[in-house]
């Protein structure tokens, strides 16, 4: 049995495949928008459509709430793009930068995941950002 469950404390929605957690969508939530920002399916469970699943949950959620969604994540960006009913939930003023991306991975045929990631630069002699500057996630 599969479902799919909002998991409040932790920002993220869960699919469970047979009482296991299978994967996940991590989001957050700030100034009345819901940010996408990874969805991460366990390998012995892909093929089961659970990355959409969870997106299209995300997005009823986000509707239900009244929440406008900023897809960071890739997969989210394909479902948004995908379901002109969907891109309405995505501010006007952002869904040429989200469309701009998708072109991009189209163009190009990479996405994150499939290209080989860059190491990180050496921060070593970096100055210490200020204390109460967090980053954006």
């Amino acid at each position: 049995m599969r479902a799919i469950r909002n998991n409040f404390d932790a920002s993220q929605f869960d699919a469970y495949v047979d009482g296991t957690v299978a994967g996940s969508l991590q989001y957050r939530i700030q100034d009345g928008q819901m940010w996408l920002l990874d969805v991460e399916v366990d390998r012995d469970y892909r093929g089961l459509g659970l990355k959409s699943g969870l997106v299209r949950n995300a997005l009823a959620e986000a509707h239900r709430r009244r929440l406008s969604v900023l897809p960071f994540c890739h997969e989210a960006r394909k479902h948004v793009f995908a379901h002109p009913v969907f891109l309405q939930l995505v501010p006007a003023a952002e869904r040429q930068r989200f469309s701009r991306s998708m072109k991009n991975v189209q163009k190009y045929g990479a996405t994150r995941s499939s290209r080989t990631r860059r190491q990180a630069p050496d921060l070593a002699g970096a100055a210490p950002r200020p204390a109460g500057k967090a980053g954006n996630r």
